[in-house]
Protein backbone atom coordinates (compact mmCIF):
# COMPACT_ATOMS: atom_id res chain seq x y z
CA UNK A 1 0.00 0.00 0.00
CA UNK A 2 2.86 2.73 0.81
CA UNK A 3 4.01 1.67 -2.70
CA UNK A 4 0.84 2.75 -4.06
CA UNK A 5 0.81 5.86 -2.02
CA UNK A 6 4.34 6.79 -3.98
CA UNK A 7 3.54 6.30 -7.36
CA UNK A 8 -0.22 8.72 -6.30
CA UNK A 9 1.77 11.15 -4.83
CA UNK A 10 4.34 11.47 -7.89
CA UNK A 11 1.27 11.29 -10.47
CA UNK A 12 0.04 14.64 -8.49
CA UNK A 13 3.68 16.08 -8.13
CA UNK A 14 3.37 15.30 -12.23
CA UNK A 15 0.76 17.74 -12.86
CA UNK A 16 3.08 20.62 -11.94
CA UNK A 17 5.43 19.86 -14.31
CA UNK A 18 2.94 19.75 -17.17
CA UNK A 19 1.57 23.11 -16.20
CA UNK A 20 3.98 25.56 -18.26
CA UNK A 21 4.11 22.99 -20.65
CA UNK A 22 0.31 22.86 -21.72
CA UNK A 23 -0.52 26.48 -20.85
CA UNK A 24 2.19 28.53 -22.36
CA UNK A 25 2.35 25.95 -25.46
CA UNK A 26 -0.78 26.83 -26.26
CA UNK A 27 -0.60 30.24 -25.74
CA UNK A 28 2.30 30.76 -28.23
CA UNK A 29 1.08 27.84 -30.98
CA UNK A 30 -2.36 29.80 -30.86
CA UNK A 31 -1.11 32.75 -31.00
CA UNK A 32 1.21 32.19 -33.72
CA UNK A 33 -1.62 30.40 -35.74
CA UNK A 34 -4.27 32.92 -35.00
CA UNK A 35 -5.26 34.99 -38.38
CA UNK A 36 -5.17 38.51 -37.01
CA UNK A 37 -3.50 38.14 -33.64
CA UNK A 38 -0.38 39.75 -32.83
CA UNK A 39 0.67 37.69 -30.11
CA UNK A 40 3.78 40.45 -28.67
CA UNK A 41 0.83 42.82 -29.06
CA UNK A 42 -2.19 40.80 -27.38
CA UNK A 43 -3.00 39.29 -24.24
CA UNK A 44 -2.83 35.75 -23.93
CA UNK A 45 -7.09 35.71 -22.32
CA UNK A 46 -7.90 37.11 -26.02
CA UNK A 47 -7.61 34.06 -27.38
CA UNK A 48 -10.60 32.71 -26.13
CA UNK A 49 -12.97 34.85 -28.22
CA UNK A 50 -13.62 33.97 -31.89
CA UNK A 51 -14.42 30.53 -33.49
CA UNK A 52 -11.69 29.01 -32.13
CA UNK A 53 -11.87 30.23 -28.77
CA UNK A 54 -12.69 26.87 -26.73
CA UNK A 55 -9.07 26.17 -27.16
CA UNK A 56 -7.93 28.57 -24.63
CA UNK A 57 -10.79 28.57 -22.73
CA UNK A 58 -10.13 24.78 -22.36
CA UNK A 59 -6.35 25.56 -21.29
CA UNK A 60 -7.25 28.05 -18.44
CA UNK A 61 -9.70 24.43 -17.25
CA UNK A 62 -7.49 21.64 -18.03
CA UNK A 63 -4.36 24.28 -16.14
CA UNK A 64 -6.34 24.83 -13.30
CA UNK A 65 -6.98 21.43 -12.77
CA UNK A 66 -3.44 20.61 -13.17
CA UNK A 67 -2.33 23.01 -10.46
CA UNK A 68 -5.38 21.24 -8.68
CA UNK A 69 -3.80 18.20 -8.80
CA UNK A 70 -0.09 19.70 -7.66
CA UNK A 71 -1.38 20.77 -5.07
CA UNK A 72 -2.49 17.63 -3.68
CA UNK A 73 1.26 16.37 -4.40
CA UNK A 74 2.61 18.76 -2.56
CA UNK A 75 -0.10 18.20 0.65
CA UNK A 76 0.94 14.90 0.24
CA UNK A 77 4.77 15.31 -0.07
CA UNK A 78 4.80 18.12 3.04
CA UNK A 79 3.11 15.97 5.33
CA UNK A 80 4.13 17.03 9.35
CA UNK A 81 6.67 19.49 7.75
CA UNK A 82 6.72 23.33 7.37
CA UNK A 83 3.76 24.38 5.10
CA UNK A 84 2.01 21.81 4.87
CA UNK A 85 -1.48 23.24 5.22
CA UNK A 86 -0.57 26.92 4.06
CA UNK A 87 1.20 25.59 0.48
CA UNK A 88 -1.22 23.30 -0.84
CA UNK A 89 -4.31 25.63 -0.05
CA UNK A 90 -2.26 28.25 -1.96
CA UNK A 91 -1.46 26.32 -5.11
CA UNK A 92 -5.39 24.86 -4.78
CA UNK A 93 -6.29 28.80 -5.03
CA UNK A 94 -4.44 29.21 -7.70
CA UNK A 95 -5.66 26.24 -9.43
CA UNK A 96 -9.35 28.14 -9.11
CA UNK A 97 -7.92 31.43 -10.12
CA UNK A 98 -6.95 29.83 -13.33
CA UNK A 99 -10.40 27.66 -13.68
CA UNK A 100 -12.22 31.42 -12.98
CA UNK A 101 -9.86 33.44 -15.63
CA UNK A 102 -11.76 30.23 -18.89
CA UNK A 103 -14.86 30.13 -17.49
CA UNK A 104 -15.44 34.11 -16.99
CA UNK A 105 -14.09 35.54 -20.50
CA UNK A 106 -12.40 38.62 -21.45
CA UNK A 107 -14.76 41.16 -22.90
CA UNK A 108 -13.18 41.91 -26.79
CA UNK A 109 -10.32 44.56 -27.48
CA UNK A 110 -10.50 47.13 -30.63
CA UNK A 111 -8.96 44.99 -33.64
CA UNK A 112 -9.15 41.50 -31.93
CA UNK A 113 -11.13 39.33 -33.09
CA UNK A 114 -11.82 40.68 -36.42
CA UNK A 115 -15.59 42.16 -36.89
CA UNK A 116 -16.19 42.05 -33.02
CA UNK A 117 -17.61 45.13 -31.06
CA UNK A 118 -16.57 46.29 -27.89
CA UNK A 119 -19.09 46.85 -25.36
CA UNK A 120 -19.05 50.49 -24.19
CA UNK A 121 -19.59 49.18 -20.52
CA UNK A 122 -17.61 46.09 -19.50
CA UNK A 123 -19.28 42.62 -19.39
CA UNK A 124 -20.01 40.97 -15.80
CA UNK A 125 -17.64 38.21 -17.25
CA UNK A 126 -15.24 40.65 -18.94
CA UNK A 127 -15.04 42.53 -15.27
CA UNK A 128 -14.39 39.34 -12.97
CA UNK A 129 -12.02 38.17 -15.75
CA UNK A 130 -10.03 41.36 -15.43
CA UNK A 131 -10.45 41.32 -11.66
CA UNK A 132 -8.94 38.18 -11.64
CA UNK A 133 -5.38 38.65 -11.53
CA UNK A 134 -5.23 40.14 -8.52
CA UNK A 135 -5.96 37.01 -6.49
CA UNK A 136 -4.44 34.99 -9.50
CA UNK A 137 -0.89 36.60 -8.50
CA UNK A 138 -1.23 37.34 -5.12
CA UNK A 139 -1.70 33.54 -4.38
CA UNK A 140 1.58 32.46 -6.26
CA UNK A 141 3.37 35.00 -4.84
CA UNK A 142 2.68 33.82 -1.38
CA UNK A 143 2.82 30.16 -2.62
CA UNK A 144 6.42 31.14 -3.87
CA UNK A 145 6.76 33.08 -0.25
CA UNK A 146 5.77 29.64 1.72
CA UNK A 147 7.64 27.54 -0.18
CA UNK A 148 11.55 29.55 0.31
CA UNK A 149 10.82 29.77 3.74
CA UNK A 150 10.61 25.68 3.56
CA UNK A 151 13.78 25.59 1.42
CA UNK A 152 15.87 27.77 3.76
CA UNK A 153 15.05 24.73 6.34
CA UNK A 154 15.87 21.92 4.08
CA UNK A 155 18.99 20.19 3.84
CA UNK A 156 20.70 21.67 0.69
CA UNK A 157 17.64 24.03 0.15
CA UNK A 158 19.55 27.56 -0.26
CA UNK A 159 19.88 27.34 -3.99
CA UNK A 160 16.01 26.98 -4.06
CA UNK A 161 15.31 29.70 -1.45
CA UNK A 162 17.27 32.11 -3.99
CA UNK A 163 15.72 30.91 -6.74
CA UNK A 164 12.38 31.23 -5.40
CA UNK A 165 13.27 34.60 -3.75
CA UNK A 166 14.43 35.88 -7.64
CA UNK A 167 10.82 34.48 -8.91
CA UNK A 168 8.48 36.09 -5.95
CA UNK A 169 10.52 39.52 -7.49
CA UNK A 170 10.31 38.45 -11.13
CA UNK A 171 6.66 37.46 -11.35
CA UNK A 172 5.17 41.48 -10.25
CA UNK A 173 8.12 42.89 -11.72
CA UNK A 174 7.26 41.48 -15.13
CA UNK A 175 3.73 41.79 -14.70
CA UNK A 176 3.61 45.50 -13.79
CA UNK A 177 5.88 45.59 -17.15
CA UNK A 178 3.03 44.25 -19.22
CA UNK A 179 0.89 46.09 -17.87
CA UNK A 180 2.17 49.56 -18.13
CA UNK A 181 2.40 48.66 -22.09
CA UNK A 182 -1.31 48.39 -21.99
CA UNK A 183 -3.67 51.79 -22.13
CA UNK A 184 -7.01 50.78 -20.52
CA UNK A 185 -8.61 53.49 -22.09
CA UNK A 186 -7.86 52.60 -26.00
CA UNK A 187 -7.76 48.50 -24.99
CA UNK A 188 -4.57 48.92 -26.97
CA UNK A 189 -1.00 48.66 -26.14
CA UNK A 190 2.75 47.67 -27.25
CA UNK A 191 4.68 44.32 -26.34
CA UNK A 192 2.06 43.58 -23.20
CA UNK A 193 1.85 40.49 -24.53
CA UNK A 194 5.22 40.05 -24.78
CA UNK A 195 6.05 40.64 -21.52
CA UNK A 196 3.11 38.71 -20.22
CA UNK A 197 4.34 35.28 -21.74
CA UNK A 198 7.52 36.02 -19.83
CA UNK A 199 5.57 36.53 -16.87
CA UNK A 200 4.06 33.12 -17.48
CA UNK A 201 7.17 31.72 -18.10
CA UNK A 202 8.32 32.34 -15.21
CA UNK A 203 5.75 32.19 -12.55
CA UNK A 204 4.59 29.04 -14.10
CA UNK A 205 8.23 27.74 -14.74
CA UNK A 206 8.56 27.76 -11.03
CA UNK A 207 5.71 25.77 -10.25
CA UNK A 208 7.33 22.78 -12.88
CA UNK A 209 10.67 23.24 -11.34
CA UNK A 210 9.30 22.80 -7.87
CA UNK A 211 7.25 19.63 -8.78
CA UNK A 212 10.95 18.36 -10.32
CA UNK A 213 12.30 18.71 -7.10
CA UNK A 214 9.70 16.74 -4.81
CA UNK A 215 9.80 14.00 -7.68
CA UNK A 216 13.29 13.76 -6.94
CA UNK A 217 13.22 14.50 -3.12
CA UNK A 218 14.28 10.98 -1.37
CA UNK A 219 11.03 11.57 1.32
CA UNK A 220 8.65 10.25 -0.95
CA UNK A 221 10.09 6.74 -0.26
CA UNK A 222 11.76 7.07 3.16
CA UNK A 223 9.01 4.67 4.47
CA UNK A 224 10.19 2.03 1.89
CA UNK A 225 13.54 2.36 3.03
CA UNK A 226 12.86 2.82 6.72
CA UNK A 227 11.39 -0.68 5.98
CA UNK A 228 14.12 -2.11 4.07
CA UNK A 229 16.55 -1.03 6.64
CA UNK A 230 14.95 -2.49 9.41
CA UNK A 231 14.93 -6.06 7.85
CA UNK A 232 17.19 -8.01 9.84
CA UNK A 233 20.73 -8.59 8.54
CA UNK A 234 21.87 -12.14 7.91
CA UNK A 235 24.86 -12.66 11.16
CA UNK A 236 28.33 -13.02 10.27
CA UNK A 237 29.74 -16.32 9.77
CA UNK A 238 31.80 -18.04 12.83
CA UNK A 239 35.27 -18.18 12.19
CA UNK A 240 36.85 -21.68 11.44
Amino acid sequence: MVLIKDKETRSLLGCGIAVPVVFVGVILVEGALRPGYTWPHRFGSELALGERGWVMIANFIVTGLLVMGFAAGLRRALAGRDGATAAPVLAALFGCCMIVGGVFVTDPKPGYPEGAVVPAEPTLHGTIHDANPVPFYLTLIALVCVLARRFASEPGGRPWMWFSIVTAVAVPVTFALAASSYDMESGSGGFHGLWQRINLAIGLGWVAAVAVRYLRAPGLDDRTKARTNAAPSCPASPRA
